[in-house]
C-alpha cells in the first residue's frame, strides 16, 4: 500500500507497516499514518451508519484537536486483498495523581504506579474511545468470527506499542474498551492473548419509543411524580437560553468551554484523556450532520454545554460541560439530560446512551444500567498477573435506581426492550425499582 507522510502526524513512519497473521486466513494487518490516508470510500462502507467514533469525520476531527496529550493511530485489516476492518486506536498521556479519584480503588492503583514511576508519565494504548462509553474501538464484517477480530487487532496493538517504544514512549498498558456482556464470546477471545477483564460502572441507556412523536409524548408515560419533576426542571430553567452555537462562536468562546468541560472532567472517578475541545469546531465547521451541541446561557454568559454523536438508531452523549455554581438553582444538568431526550425523539432513535456517570439521575429519566465489562493487559508479564489479581476485587458502584414511567407502560417497556435488559444480571426489573 502506498503511503505519504502527513504534516499532522509526520512523527510516526512505522518501520514495519504490516504483519500477515499466520492459522487465520492470512489476515492482514496494516498500520496507517495519518486519517488522509485511510481509503474513505472503503472505510466508510464498512462502517456503515454505527459506528460514527471511528467515522472519518469524527477522527479527522480528533487527530487535528489533539498533538501530545492524546494521539490517534489507525489499522485496516485485509483478508485475500479484500477490506475486512478497521481500528482507531488512542494513546493517552498522563501523569499519576493520587488525589484526583473518590473511588477507593482508583486511589491504590494511581499510589501504585506512583510509587513504582513517580511523576513519570504513563502511557496508555486503548482500542476504542476515550470520551464515549461503548464499543467504539474496532469494526469488521459481519461474518469476521470473534476470535480472528482478538487476533488482528492485538496484532495491531503489539505492533503500534513497537513502534511507540521505538520512538522513546513507552506503552505500559493496553485497554480494550467497552464490551457489553453479548459480546462475551469476543471477551474471552482477548482473554487467550493475557489480557484480564473486570466490570466498570454501568453504561445508562434509555430505549426511546418509536410512538413517541413529540417530547409531550415521553411526559404523558411518566407518572405524575416524575412528570412534576420534569416540568419543575424546566421552571427551573426558565431563565436559562437554549442555543446551536456556530463553529465561529465555539472558537471565539474556546476558553470557556474548556473551563466548562473541565469543571466536570475533573469529578469522574475513571479519567484516561482530556478532550481538546477544538473537536468541537472542527466538527461544526464541517456541518456533520451526526453532530449535535447545545450551550446553555444565562445573562449571556455561558453556563453549560452539552454534545451528542448520532451513531444509526442510538443517539449517543459525548461530552458535557457545567458552571456547577449555577446548577442547583437553575437546574441546568437535568435540563440537558430532557435535551437529550428530546433530540433522540427529533432524531427517530431507538436508543439513548448516556453513559456510565450519575447513574441515579439518568435513571429519573428513564435510563436504564446494562453491563459493561473493560479488557487490560499490562506490558510486563510480573505485573500483568498483579493486575490481574487485583482486578477481581473491582465492582461496578452501586446506585438506587429510579422508575419514572407510569406501571402498565413499565411492564410494556420491559418486553418490548427484553434483549437490551437482560444485559444487566444485577437491574432491578422495573416494577421492583424505587419511584
Amino acid at each position: 500500500m502506498t503511503t505519504t507522510t502527513s504534516a499532522i502526524n509526520s512523527k510516526f513512519q512505522p518501520s514495519c507497516r504490516s504483519r500477515s497473521i499466520q492459522g487465520l486466513g492470512n489476515i492482514q494487518v496494516t498500520l496507517v499514518n495519518s486519517i488522509f490516508e485511510i481509503p474513505m470510500k472503503e472505510w466508510n462502507e464498512l462502517i456503515g451508519q454505527n459506528h460514527n467514533f471511528i467515522h472519518p469525520t469524527y477522527l479527522e476531527a480528533i487527530q487535528k484537536a489533539h498533538s501530545e496529550s492524546l494521539e490517534v493511530r489507525y489499522a485496516m485489516f485485509y483478508q485475500n486483498e479484500q477490506l475486512i476492518g478497521v481500528g482507531a486506536f488512542q494513546i493517552t498521556h498522563f501523569k499519576t495523581n493520587t488525589d484526583s479519584y473518590q473511588n477507593v480503588f482508583m486511589r491504590i492503583v494511581a499510589k501504585t504506579a506512583a510509587f513504582i514511576r513517580a511523576g513519570h508519565v504513563h502511557n496508555i494504548l486503548i482500542a476504542g474511545n476515550a470520551f464515549a462509553t461503548g464499543e467504539h474501538g474496532f469494526c469488521f464484517l459481519p461474518e469476521v468470527e470473534p476470535k480472528k477480530q482478538a487476533a488482528a487487532v492485538v496484532t495491531a496493538m503489539d505492533l503500534i506499542a513497537k513502534e511507540e517504544q521505538r520512538r522513546g514512549k513507552k506503552i505500559c498498558a493496553m485497554l480494550v474498551k467497552d464490551f457489553y456482556s453479548m459480546s462475551e464470546e469476543l471477551c474471552g477471545a482477548f482473554r487467550q492473548y493475557a489480557f484480564s477483564d473486570f466490570k466498570v460502572d454501568h453504561n445508562m441507556i434509555m430505549p426511546v419509543d418509536s410512538q413517541w412523536k413529540s417530547f409531550d409524548d415521553y411526559l404523558k408515560v411518566l407518572n405524575t411524580k416524575f412528570r412534576t419533576k420534569a416540568k419543575s426542571a424546566y421552571k427551573k430553567s426558565a431563565q436559562v437560553e437554549i442555543r446551536k452555537p456556530t463553529a465561529q462562536w465555539i472558537l471565539e468562546n474556546r476558553m470557556r468551554m474548556q473551563e466548562l468541560y473541565e469543571a466536570v472532567h475533573e469529578k469522574a472517578d475513571f479519567r484516561l484523556g482530556k478532550l481538546d475541545l477544538e473537536v468541537l469546531n472542527e466538527l461544526l465547521r464541517v456541518n456533520w450532520a451526526d453532530f449535535e451541541v447545545r450551550t446553555y446561557h444565562l445573562n449571556e454568559q455561558c453556563i453549560g454545554f452539552m454534545t451528542a454523536v448520532i451513531c444509526g438508531d442510538r443517539c449517543e452523549a459525548h461530552i458535557v460541560g457545567l458552571d456547577y455554581n449555577y446548577n442547583k438553582d437553575h437546574g441546568v444538568y437535568q435540563r440537558m439530560l430532557y435535551d437529550y431526550v428530546q433530540i433522540a425523539i427529533e432524531r427517530k432513535c431507538s436508543y439513548l446512551v448516556f453513559g456510565r456517570t450519575a447513574a441515579e439521575i439518568k435513571s429519573t429519566v428513564g435510563a436504564l444500567p446494562v453491563d459493561l465489562s473493560v479488557l487490560i493487559r499490562h506490558r510486563k508479564r510480573i505485573s500483568n498477573a498483579l493486575l490481574s489479581l487485583i482486578l477481581n476485587y473491582v465492582k461496578p458502584s452501586g446506585f438506587p435506581q429510579r422508575q419514572p414511567y407510569q406501571v402498565e407502560y413499565a411492564k410494556t417497556l420491559e418486553l418490548k426492550y427484553y434483549g437490551i435488559l437482560q444485559d444487566c444480571k444485577d437491574r432491578k426489573s422495573l416494577a421492583e425499582a424505587d419511584d
